[in-house]
């Protein structure tokens, strides 16, 4: 009987819902407010100022690097730096001048704050995780089928930078640069703008902006859906500092744990002692002998990716209900969101040129 009561107060809930909704487009139809036109408008905007700031940090970089190449070539000789110098004038000149684009742009609603315990946001990071996790094998599952039919391996630029680079700088980059700017341009600054016509809507744009801003498809597939939960923390938070937390453990755990890890165990040095092992097997084994405590801190590690993304998994399986998402003030026709939101000029090019940017990486 609770089930059923329970049912029944749900529906009732969402007819309620879908009433005032329905309510709100006649409002608007009434008053003369052409929602689609207005959209349009605004979320053209949008791709075209995002397209503009992505210009100018793909023109800081280049310029960068031919400065320096020019002055001192001598520097782009070493990883680390040939790394950090187009991420450097990214975050000093590019992103900023992206920010202050976008800043212009007035905002129509303020997303009420509410804290967030600390158990919950450990909760959420579990969440984070998990997404990370499932959202990393599905896109180099996705690389790897493409590498097939090409007949070579699709670079994973990621993993490259990562364990090429000191552990200094990826740390600097990855985890203190990257989640701060990021969660101001692609959640706040979207989000913030956005939210006015509808949680849903800005939800989506800010998580498939933000993928497509990665330029790879390693990383979209787990940007689009890590951005997804990032936004819904701060749509229903209003706090920016959460959203930073969470992406700054779940880029520290990936870029900095992962790579110390794989260090300290000496894993690339396993395959050379099982070569051992068929030419020399008393050689083989005492090298074996000696790289177990690292064999068993790699499986200890294993286990524990895969034991709290499954745990990050089915936490998101069990509060999947509670992922509701607001109407916003302008409501958009039914049928007609997409059109609105994706298919206007500047949206259509901030696409196609982040796309462009996916496909010479997937050609390269």
């Amino acid at each position: 009987m609770y089930i059923v009561n329970f049912a029944v107060r749900r529906y009732n809930k969402e007819d309620k819902m879908k009433a005032k909704v329905s309510r709100r487009i006649r409002m608007q139809e009434h008053l003369g407010i052409d929602t689609v036109k207005e959209g349009k408008r605004f979320f053209s905007t949008i791709g075209f100022l995002y397209l503009a700031g992505s210009v100018i940090i793909w023109i800081v970089q280049d310029l960068t690097i031919g400065m320096v190449h020019y002055m001192k070539p001598e520097l782009l000789q070493n990883n680390t730096l040939f790394m950090m110098l187009p991420m450097l004038s990214m975050y000093i000149l590019g992103m900023p001048m992206l920010i202050f684009l976008v800043s212009r742009m007035k905002t129509e609603k303020k997303i009420a704050v509410h804290k967030m315990s600390v158990g919950k946001l450990i909760m959420a990071a579990i969440m984070c995780y998990g997404i990370m996790y499932a959202g990393n094998l599905a896109g180099n599952f996705l690389t790897m089928l493409i590498g097939l039919f090409k007949g070579s391996a699709v670079t994973n630029e990621v993993a490259s930078m990562v364990a090429g680079n000191a552990q200094w700088a990826v740390f600097f980059l990855t985890v203190l640069c990257a989640p701060v700017y990021e969660e101001v341009i692609f959640r706040k600054l979207i989000i913030d703008r956005a939210v006015v016509y509808g949680e849903g809507t800005a939800v989506v744009l800010s998580g498939i902006m933000f993928g497509l801003f990665h330029g790879n498809l390693n990383q979209f597939a787990y940007a689009f859906f890590l951005g997804l939960f990032l936004a819904f923390i701060y749509v229903k938070t209003g706090r920016l500092r959460y959203t930073v937390i969470l992406h700054m453990a779940v880029n520290f755990v990936g870029s900095v744990v992962s790579v110390w890890i794989l260090n300290a165990s000496r894993f690339s040095e396993l395959p050379g002692a099982t070569s051992l092992l068929q030419t020399n097997v008393a050689e083989g084994m005492a090298k074996i002998r000696e790289l177990m405590p690292g064999i068993v801190l790699i499986t200890l590690y294993s286990l524990a990716v895969i034991g709290t993304a499954a745990a990050g998994i089915t936490l998101l399986i069990a509060y999947r209900k509670s992922f509701r998402l607001l109407p916003g003030e302008k409501m958009i026709p039914q049928g007609r969101r997409f059109a609105v939101v994706a298919l206007n000029a500047g949206m259509l090019l901030f696409t196609a040129f982040w796309l462009i940017q996916m496909v010479m990486q997937l050609m390269a």
